[in-house]
């Protein structure tokens, strides 16, 4: 049987020697670098691994985060880089360190757990697709319609210096829905570029300067190949500042297009792209979420629920059924509610196959809940 704990520092050079093998190709930066929060000496390391006599076998990388749902604070971890030895596939390991993973996240207090992956590993624990985002192709006659409107005297679009980093991190925190980052955690994904190493892609980064103060930024990952396209991973600031940001990428990058996921409760931004015309697709979050702790989960979203509703707020409640199934409290009312169904009552998402629940209508005053995109910087 596989010894299954929390790595020691001594031993993320094997979880990393792993992931490599598993992950990166010679075109590829090491893991280590292009995950820092689970690699990095620096940062607080829980990360979970089996050994079998003495020797790394399964590695589940773990990221804590606190998202922000505006004025809630959601206690979330994110799983990645996840990987087994080649010798020890089939035999269960991979599930016994998921299994501990969890007992951590509930002592953690956390409720929530993100996964980047569809694996039945993940899905027969309760991990299901969520989130619903538009995903706008812009190619370079859109550029030139966004850009025909003038942007003002006093304003100018140029790529980001390393003096712009406090101005971009107050954009970032003014935004209503997103990962609660620190200025030197911004700084630290920057430069990281994780999601942009996976696709073979480095980040460049535009902001909209107006009258000498930054008001909007967009970072992009660009291919060096000009018959790649490129895509936005993050922005933020006015909505017509980041579509003239994209516009502009298009004109100054080596990209044949760029595409521009916009997550559903972002209505201001997708009513502009509607009137620019730019065609879309739906699509969920990349990647699967799994609601660990209702009780939890119901506790931190309290501010956000009671903003929307405070009466259907306070008869809410969510419990887990000692099948596996969830039970829905509203007031008198109690709904059974599959993983799937909960997850897409809580979050929505796209996926045609994940059925619709029935729920009471006063709740849907409270529901869908809004959750930062999870293929942006902070993609673990």
């Amino acid at each position: 049987m596989a010894d299954v704990r929390m790595l020691t520092k001594s031993e993320m050079k094997e979880a990393i020697s792993l992931a490599d093998a598993t992950f990166r190709d010679a075109e590829q930066p090491s893991m280590a670098g292009a995950f820092p929060f689970i690699f990095s000496d620096c940062s607080m390391q829980v990360s979970f691994a089996a050994f079998e006599n003495g020797q790394l076998v399964s590695f589940m990388g773990l990221v804590p985060w606190i998202v922000r749902i505006g004025d809630a604070r959601l206690r979330v971890f994110s799983l990645g880089s996840v990987c087994t030895h080649p010798d020890a596939r089939g035999r269960g390991t991979a599930t016994e360190v998921l299994r501990a993973v969890y007992d951590y996240i509930r002592r953690a207090g956390a409720s929530l757990l993100l996964v980047s992956g569809y694996r039945k590993l993940y899905t027969r624990s309760g991990c299901a697709p969520f989130g619903r985002v538009r995903r706008y192709a812009w190619d370079e006659e859109a550029a030139n319609r966004v850009l025909s409107v003038e942007g003002g005297p006093s304003s100018r679009m140029r790529e980001m210096e390393h003096a712009d980093l406090f101005a971009l991190y107050e954009i970032a925190s003014a935004r209503c829905v997103r990962y609660d980052l620190g200025v030197n955690e911004l700084a630290t994904l920057l430069k990281a570029e994780a999601l942009a190493s996976c696709m073979k892609v480095k980040h460049r980064i535009m902001v909209f300067e107006e009258e000498g103060i930054v008001k909007a930024f967009a970072v992009f990952g660009v291919a060096a190949d000009f018959s790649r396209r490129g895509v936005v991973l993050e922005y933020g600031g006015d909505p017509d500042k980041v579509m003239r940001l994209v516009g502009q990428a298009i004109r100054s990058f080596p990209v044949a297009g760029v595409d521009f996921p916009v997550p559903w409760y972002e209505t201001e931004l997708q009513d502009q792209l509607a009137l620019a015309g730019l065609p879309y697709s739906e699509e969920d979050h990349l990647g699967t979420i799994n609601i660990v702790d209702g009780n939890a989960l119901m506790e931190q979203l309290r501010p956000w629920l009671e903003s929307r509703d405070s009466e259907a707020s306070s008869a809410l409640n969510i419990v887990r059924l000692e099948d596996g199934a969830w039970q829905l409290q509203a007031g008198d009312q109690r709904i059974r509610l599959t993983a799937d169904e909960l997850i897409k009552f809580v979050f929505d998402c796209s996926s045609a196959e994940v059925k619709e629940p029935e729920v009471p209508i006063r709740l849907k005053t409270l529901f869908p809940v809004p959750f930062p995109y999870t293929a942006g910087l902070a993609y673990v």
